[in-house]
């Protein structure tokens, strides 16, 4: 009885973790599935401590301690640019962890003890340490640290092939022998894999760094089954295995989206064969015939376009990820959408640096998720799209990769951009992608460049936009709709001129982490002789204090936080009120209109002042879903876009004022 309720609890938490896992499905369910996932692997490791004596707890207390603060430091730091490096890290730790275990397993007096514990004991610890040693090089590479290219060297394959031979003949003889005999066969093809794992790893570059990362998945995972085998515990076969099998899937998945042969990968080839286009031979490249164009600028011929385009299609790339331009992307989605036009999101499945990247970025900046759509549905579409806009791709739509054979990425489907009536590059130059390869999409007649930080170019051409709507508008829309350029003039201004200054931070300036930006700009300031301070909000941000705690981060005086019953008769005397992030808490619409989500919610009377300026991320409602009437306001000046890059402008504005 006692076995089967063991077994009935195990199988309970192994379905509870299935369960997060579904959830992964979408970017909605997502977050619900990870706490699921975190509950799941929570209980498994307690009902292992549960069932198992500690023989040094004291130890075992310090690890996790030492473990969870780790791991919570790195997890609050890293940015989204850092998320592939930091997931092919991930792996590494798994891998090592089940390459510790097998190790202990092995060498420990009158363990395993069966013939399939000691397979899977040195399974375990063979593939833990070449995943280990193989995601620290992918790592390395994904984070800048190493050359991305594939490294090639003098008989690679030869070498690869020794290592396995090596480890496999290590692996019999400590099978057999024991004592000092055993320890050093372990030992030698324990080093043997980890050399396996590095020299897989640098044959591997470009393109198929996401099929690495996803075959590393697979890889630590079957190494914790294997350890789990040996261990003899079902929650850890059955969690390894679940990972080594969502690895495998999500490998074959990217190897079918590239037109790889997975052995290929493996072997460090090059692409497959070219598809013959229709009406096109091997290697040739159609240009069109040159539109007539007025004699403008290409950023300005570049709104010309958007503004006239009925259908947009956007390609988001690591480029995106880098500039950390997806928000301003987003706001440009937006204002197209508003102006009539239909926009969509081409989402490839090897853009950026990790399978899904450009979902997970696109979430973090509220897209529909309705709006991405994958190469399959949306290649079809391209041919009748006036215009496609690149935010920082390249290699997903090089069209190199169907006309030139013998390249790194001679084969691989792309997003066919170049089918569009125009093209607008946003790319930070004209440099190959990761593969290397030369682009021909900007030889095009069809093409615009926009080279440069994509930000900065995604915000003028949002702000090129800000003038345009399509139903008529009113005097107070006219002044909401001022473009970014006229109203950060405008701003500067105000805050040179002001002598009394109001900061109200909310959670937009957490997600921006604009915090420490606004510190400075608050100092800079304070140097020029004006009285600043910060009112607190008492439900700002997603948790009581979370405003005074990131202010603290950035060493803002903890005098200078007033509360709002402190400071909310002030403003009506304030010269000019600076909004980062926040909605809700300065939203007159809690004190005007009845029977909203906030009415009577006492809210920061920044309508009062004189002036107001709001660096928020767009436009939309806050938290409530409750339009703030405070943006129509003609004392109001609206900064929109990325917290932290406007509040940097205004910032460096103040102080080469005060330097002259």
């Amino acid at each position: 009885m006692g076995n089967w309720t063991t077994i009935l609890v195990d199988l309970s938490i192994i379905v509870l973790l299935v369960i997060g896992i579904s959830m992964f499905r979408t970017p909605r369910g997502a977050r619900r599935g990870n706490a699921t996932a975190a509950t799941a692997l929570l209980l498994a490791i307690a009902l292992v401590l549960y069932r198992n004596a500690v023989l040094e707890p004291a130890i075992l207390v310090v690890a996790l301690l030492i473990g969870g603060v780790v791991g919570t430091i790195v997890a609050m730091r890293v940015t989204m640019i850092q998320i592939p490096a930091m997931v092919a890290f991930q792996h590494g730790a798994g891998g090592v962890a089940a390459c510790a275990i097998a190790f202990v397993e092995l060498t420990r007096g009158g363990a395993p003890s069966s013939v399939v514990g000691e397979v899977s004991g040195f399974l375990g610890l063979i593939i833990g340490a070449a995943t280990f040693s193989g995601s620290m090089v992918a790592s390395g590479k994904l984070s800048g640290k190493l050359k991305g290219t594939p490294t090639v060297l003098r008989g690679h394959g030869v070498i690869l092939l020794v290592l396995l031979t090596a480890i496999a003949g290590l692996s019999v003889f400590g099978a057999t022998a024991g004592g000092l005999a055993l320890s050093a066969g372990l030992v030698g093809a324990l080093v043997a894999a980890i050399l396996l794992g590095l020299l897989f790893s640098i044959r591997i570059g470009g393109a198929d760094m996401p099929v690495l990362i996803s075959f590393l998945n697979a890889t630590a995972g079957l190494a914790a089954a294997f350890c789990g085998v040996i261990i003899q515990n079902r929650l850890l076969i059955a969690c390894g295995a679940t990972v080594a099998a969502s690895g495998s899937i999500l490998t074959a998945v990217m190897c079918k989206a590239m037109n790889r042969s997975f052995f290929k990968v493996l072997a460090g080839g090059k692409m497959g064969g070219v598809p013959k286009a229709k009406g096109t031979s091997l290697g040739q490249v159609q240009h069109r015939e040159q539109p007539a164009r007025d004699k403008l600028s290409p950023i300005e011929e570049a709104k010309k376009v958007l503004r006239d385009a009925k259908t947009v299609i956007i390609i988001p790339g690591y480029g995106m990820a880098l500039a950390r331009a997806q928000f301003q992307v987003a706001s440009l989605a937006k204002r197209l959408e508003q102006m009539g036009k239909s926009v969509d999101f081409a989402i490839h499945p090897v853009a950026g640096r990790m399978p899904g990247h450009m979902n997970v970025l696109l979430a973090e900046a509220d897209v529909d998720y309705d709006k991405l759509k994958e190469m399959d549905d949306v290649n079809g579409s391209f041919s009748t799209t006036d215009a496609v806009l690149v935010v920082g791709a390249c290699d997903v739509v090089n069209p190199a990769a169907i006309r030139i054979a013998d390249t790194p990425i001679s084969g691989m489907p792309i997003l066919n951009a170049h089918e569009a009536k125009h093209v607008l590059v946003c790319n930070l130059d004209e440099r190959p992608g990761y593969s290397g390869v030369p682009n021909p999409l900007y030889e095009e007649s069809t093409t615009l460049l926009l080279f440069g930080d994509a930000n900065a170019t995604v915000t003028e051409l949002l702000g090129g936009l800000s003038g345009e709507t399509a139903p008529a508008t009113t005097p107070a829309q006219t002044r909401a709709e001022k473009t970014l350029a006229e109203s950060m003039v405008e701003a500067k201004k105000v805050l040179r001129d002001a002598k009394t200054i109001i900061i109200i931070p909310g959670y937009g300036m957490a997600l921006a982490r604009a915090q420490f930006q606004v510190a400075s700009l608050a100092k800079r300031l304070e140097q020029m002789g004006k009285s600043v301070d910060f009112a607190i909000h008492p439900v700002a941000g997603r948790m009581p204090g979370h405003m005074n705690v990131l202010l603290a981060e950035a060493d803002v005086d903890y005098d200078k936080l007033k509360e709002m019953d402190d400071v909310n008769g002030s403003f009506s005397t304030t010269d000019a009120v600076l909004v980062v992030g926040a909605c809700d808490v300065v939203n007159p619409a809690a004190i005007r209109i009845a029977d909203t989500p906030i009415s009577g919610m006492p809210i920061l009377n920044a309508h009062e002042a004189k002036h107001v300026l709001v660096c928020n991320l767009d436009e939309r409602p806050g938290y409530s879903g409750v339009p703030n009437p405070l943006y129509d306001e003609s004392t109001t000046l609206l900064l929109f876009g990325d917290a932290n890059a406007t509040v940097t402008e205004l910032l460096e504005s103040v102080q080469s004022k005060a330097a002259a």
